[in-house]
């Protein structure tokens, strides 16, 4: 294995050697390559390479989809043959749209460099192939503003450099991958109007860099987790995409892949390989709920950053090879799932139900992963710490507990209704992309109310501004009579899935859980007494 990968990495040299010998201007290597990976791209650097790429290639094209809250430009790269500038023009080719995100977590760079690297090549030399099926979107760093907070201190558990990194928030302080539902800071904001909605990508690839665990793997991926949305193009990604993407880069370069994870080994007890999580906070997993294909990486932090950004690197290009190829395939099971959903809602509605809250299945699936060995030692002011031992070796009878159950599942309805008081939830739908309508006259109409029986709020703040609500009750059968101005929310439409999730006062990552409902939950003394939820649901 360390043999081929020690190939892997001497190939990538001969890249950057041959790279630099065509007579490339500076502005096209990254700051990891010029440095020879002791330093991370600043965030003008990564401009500086995106401008000049779209001055010197035909194939490409730049537009800017957003700010981040420190005003910094959120550059979203065009790759086309023939170029294209507009999401009309690529619908119109026939090709499927694919997304590359780097640096959501401004700590975890790799992926930020390897794109830099992939954008070049494709560009210039030997990888224009990649675009022959497919419309790729790169956006090299998303965290703009977290990037050039530059510390010794934002990614301890890293190995090997850089020395600074940014940090993991935005400037406002937000986790950008838990926004996936509250959308409220202003990239996360612009990702969904301004890529999801109007490029609508079939596949999203979100690059990250794990927090340590000891498991044996360059990276773990992980497809979209959600078992609520169309089953289709998570299906593609799990069982055809991510499989195809580990032996590809396994026989080619030694480098081994596999399913995201945190490892635990303790003495005494049977080892545990745990998956991250299914709530739709996380964008990889929000997609799902779009019916599209979503792809987490996350590279293994302990290791050099050299091999760190291989590892992103050959995830990415394989994926597209894939993608590539496959690039019919693909866009012809999105659009399956997005016609399948409205057609469940029309003749399903009131008769199935889905999960609202979800823990990982009790009964794991035993594999042999490899592990890498460590030990502990003491380091110079006395902490006790863990480092390899440089052996990586293989572990058996492992729990791997990669799949989630519903504990709470709830009926889908054909429509929600409620009061235009909540007028802000009717803009939170719409800012996904939902689409919601106003009654142009009174209206009676029999469904369901939930009935709170149990209304509980953290006391701490697990995100800012934020402590989750959870609700307790049951449905029961109500007539409510709406008024012109109300709100009415067919389920009938492509994105029915996210409107569930969201809508359900169950829900574990939906509306209530962020506070959305609050207002109304506490004026009404929710929790002190049985109060109706302000949705009706009617089938």
């Amino acid at each position: 294995m360390k043999t081929l990968y020690s190939i892997a990495l001497l190939l990538i040299f001969a890249i950057n050697v041959f790279a630099q010998q065509s007579g490339y201007t500076p502005e096209l290597f990254s700051r990891a390559e010029k440095t020879n990976f002791a330093e991370t791209s600043l965030s003008s650097d990564v401009r500086s390479f995106v401008n000049k790429l779209d001055e010197l290639s035909d194939l490409v094209t730049v537009e800017t989809f957003g700010h981040s809250f420190g005003g910094q430009e959120l550059q979203l790269v065009i790759m086309a043959n023939p170029g294209i500038s507009s999401p009309e023009e690529a619908k119109a080719s026939g090709k499927t749209v694919v997304y590359i995100q780097a640096n959501i977590h401004a700590g975890e760079v790799e992926g930020k460099e390897a794109t830099i690297k992939l954008m070049r090549e494709i560009a210039f030399e030997y990888k224009t192939y990649l675009l022959d099926n497919q419309i790729i979107l790169f956006c090299p760093n998303y965290n703009p503003d977290g990037n050039d907070k530059l510390s010794e201190t934002n990614r301890r558990s890293q190995g090997g450099s850089p020395l600074l990194t940014g940090e993991r928030s935005n400037g406002e302080g937000y986790d950008l991958n838990r926004e996936g539902i509250k959308m409220e800071a202003l990239e996360a904001k612009a990702l969904v109007k301004n890529v999801f909605n109007r490029w609508d990508p079939a596949l999203f690839v979100d690059l990250h860099t794990d927090n340590g665990s000891w498991h044996g793997y360059a990276l773990n991926f992980a497809p979209s987790f959600n078992s609520v949305g169309h089953p289709g193009p998570t299906l593609l990604t799990k069982n055809e995409l991510l499989p195809w993407v580990e032996k590809s880069v396994w026989e080619r370069t030694g480098v081994a892949l596999w399913w995201h994870g945190y490892l635990r080994m303790r003495e005494g007890q049977q080892a545990r390989f745990t998956g991250y999580s299914h709530l739709p906070r996380y964008v990889a997993n929000y997609v799902g709920l779009r019916n599209r294909m979503g792809i987490l990486s996350e590279t293994f932090a302990h290791q050099i950053f050299e091999k760190r950004i291989v590892a992103t690197y050959l995830l990415v290009e394989s994926v597209l090879n894939y993608t590539n190829d496959h690039a019919k395939e693909i866009l012809e099971t999105v659009k399956k799932a997005d016609l399948e959903t409205v057609e469940t809602i029309l003749t399903q509605a009131g008769k199935i139900k889905k999960g609202v809250r979800f823990q990982l299945n009790e009964e794991p699936e035993l594999v042999e992963i490899l592990v890498r060995e460590t030990e502990t030692y003491e380091s110079a002011n006395g902490r006790r710490r863990i480092r390899e031992t440089g052996k990586i070796r293989w572990a058996d009878s492992v729990m791997h507990y990669n799949s989630f159950m519903p504990v709470v599942s709830s009926t889908v309805p054909r429509y929600y209704y409620f009061p235009a008081k909540l007028a802000a939830i009717a803009d939170k739908l719409k800012e996904h992309g939902i689409r919601v309508d106003q009654l142009s006259k009174r209206n009676s109409v029999e469904g369901e109310v939930f009935k709170i029986t149990e209304f509980k709020k953290d006391q701490r703040s697990r995100y800012p501004g934020h402590n989750p609500v959870s609700l307790e009750g049951e449905y029961i059968s109500k007539k409510k009579t709406f008024k012109s101005g109300d709100y009415k929310v067919d389920l009938a439409q492509p994105l029915a899935w996210l409107v569930f999730y969201m809508m359900e006062p169950q829900s574990d990552d939906g509306l209530v859980y962020w506070n959305y409902f609050d207002e109304y939950l506490e004026s009404n003394k929710a929790g002190e007494k049985e109060v109706e939820f302000p949705v009706l649901k009617a089938y």
